[in-house]
């Protein structure tokens, strides 16, 4: 802005000049001394010329005369050429008097505009933010729309009483407006609210609500109802998963050990690249937390540890290879029960069918606190990808004499993109996004993008299963689930989603009977983000 204000004076200040240098350019009368005339046209030049005012072309510049204050006596021009020349500059001043005008309001616009807001539509996301780029704040909105079926046995055994009648239908699984942006440069901030959810929709609740210190190189400071970044799986935005629903055994862990959106609690990031090679990049993640905003407080609040080392340790502009590690641990359980359940990697039906602690389900274990460790991989090499995580956690009981159970769970995924694209990878999240690709349009010009997809994943809440004491065992079953699919990615905003579902869970209850079941679901998303 310095520049400019140098220009703006530059140009009144030569305005003032033009201005007195007209008033100083009488009406040529046909008794003026050729002298006079002839002094008057040269300052008239020097003025134009002093100022950049282009001479080119004009009668004036074709007839100026030789360098020097006179002209000789002999061979002067006529008194009448003269005045026709005083004319010419005059004229040539009086444009030159208008386009400085013309500049100086425009000048004068730009000061003006400098701080104004400075409007953009990316992606079909509204944003407004400082011309010193200091502020910004973005309207941001995702809306997904979930329907399917369950096929499901008409002659199941009788002891099966939990999910003997899955529920077909639709609902919004995620149903979310908010905002988001930065303040004074170093605050970023985030408030979401969410209407959706599993199996119905809700009134709506606080999905984030967070603000984000980002002025230390490297780090963040983040605080407020928060998502951590914890497990590769939940650290990749919902806008990308690769599936409709995130793998059993992370969607068993996270809220119990803190992590999930809706999370109180603060997390310290730090993410950098090319620390020990061209292209690698580190993300550590630690956070303290407390309860889900949605949950009931009856008693002091819940509070967890958790953490993220995530690593990718070689990237071309073909391929990311990705190592990772997380540990957890419940510091405080106030009511001393706790369970761990999921349902089937479907949010159609929210029935719990695997795990304990939920309704119908084995009872909750009374423990005072639970730890947890687990290890992830991830690589892509142009358009097929590959991620798995394993986690195993244990419980500490409440009672000494009771044995401390010890549960898992893994899976592995893979996508491939039949029309070539290839998944970015997301630094700060360490985890993958949605590629770029050109819009489908009508008519075969392009056909957007589509992937296809595989998973099978592994929980397993079983613990001391035939233990001779019976207040060992922990019968919560063995959910095995073969996931297949197909994504449309229609343009940046809109992707179409199909999952098939093949579920095998197998579960004891108390009397030692199967309670169990096999089937199979179908479902699509209508996804609409930006």
């Amino acid at each position: 802005m310095t520049g400019q204000r140098k220009f703006l004076g530059r140009f009144l200040s030569g305005g003032a000049f033009l201005a007195l240098a007209l008033l100083a350019v009488p009406a040529a009368a046909q008794d003026t001394a050729r002298d006079d005339l002839e002094a008057r046209v040269h300052r008239l030049e020097q003025i134009l010329e002093l100022h950049g005012i282009s001479l080119g072309g004009s009668a004036a510049q074709s007839a100026r005369p030789p360098t020097g204050d006179r002209q000789p006596a002999v061979g002067r021009q006529p008194a009448v050429g003269l005045e026709a020349r005083v004319q010419r500059l005059e004229h040539d001043l009086g444009l030159a008097r208008e386009e400085n005008d013309a500049l100086r309001t425009r000048l004068l616009d730009l000061a003006k505009d400098e701080n104004g807001p400075v409007w953009s539509y990316t992606n079909n996301r509204p944003t407004v933010r400082s011309a010193d780029e200091d502020f910004e704040m973005a309207l941001r909105g995702r809306f997904q729309f979930d329907s399917g079926m369950f096929f499901q046995e008409d002659n199941l055994p009788a002891p099966v009483t939990v999910g003997r009648d899955l529920h077909n239908g639709a609902n919004f699984r995620r149903a979310q407006i908010g905002i988001a942006g930065h303040v004074f440069g170093d605050f970023d901030y985030e408030f979401v609210f969410d209407f959706g959810s599993s199996a119905t929709e809700r009134a709506g609740q606080i999905y984030l609500l967070r603000l984000a210190y980002t002025g230390i190189p490297h780090f963040t400071f983040n605080a407020g109802a928060i998502q951590p970044k914890f497990t590769m799986d939940d650290s990749t935005s919902s806008a990308h998963i690769t599936f409709m629903a995130r793998s059993s055994i992370v969607n068993t862990i996270l809220d119990p050990f803190g992590g999930s959106d809706s999370r109180r609690g603060i997390e310290l990031r730090y993410q950098k690249t090319d620390i020990f090679s061209q292209g690698d990049n580190l993300l550590a993640v630690a956070a303290f937390t407390g309860e889900r905003i949605a949950r009931a407080k009856t008693d002091d609040e819940g509070t967890q540890i958790l953490g993220r080392l995530a690593y990718r340790f070689h990237s071309d502009a073909m391929s990311n290879f990705h190592v990772g590690f997380n540990a957890a641990r419940i510091v405080n359980e106030p009511d001393l029960l706790m369970g761990f359940n999921d349902r089937p990697e479907s949010r159609l039906d929210g029935t719990r069918l695997v795990g304990f602690g939920s309704g119908g389900l084995p009872p909750a274990v009374g423990a005072q606190t639970a730890w947890l460790i687990g290890i992830e991989a991830a690589m892509n090499h142009g358009p097929f990808t590959l991620q798995g995580e394993y986690f195993r956690y244990g419980l500490e009981r409440t009672a000494d004499t009771l044995k401390d159970p010890v549960f898992d769970g893994w899976y592995v995924q893979t996508s491939t993109f039949l029309t070539g694209q290839m998944r970015p990878y997301v630094t700060g999240s360490a985890a993958f996004g949605t590629p770029n690709f050109m819009p489908f349009t009508p008519g075969g010009r392009s056909p957007g993008a589509w992937e296809i997809k595989a998973r099978f994943s592994r929980n397993d809440t079983n613990a001391f299963v035939f233990d001779p004491t019976p207040a060992n065992r922990v019968r919560g079953g063995v959910q095995n689930i073969v996931a297949l699919g197909l994504n449309w990615y229609v343009n940046r905003n809109v992707r179409w989603m199909f999952d098939y579902l093949i579920v095998d869970i197998d579960r004891l209850d108390a009397a030692g009977l199967q309670v169990g079941q096999d089937f199979s679901v179908f479902a699509n998303r209508l996804q609409f983000s930006f």
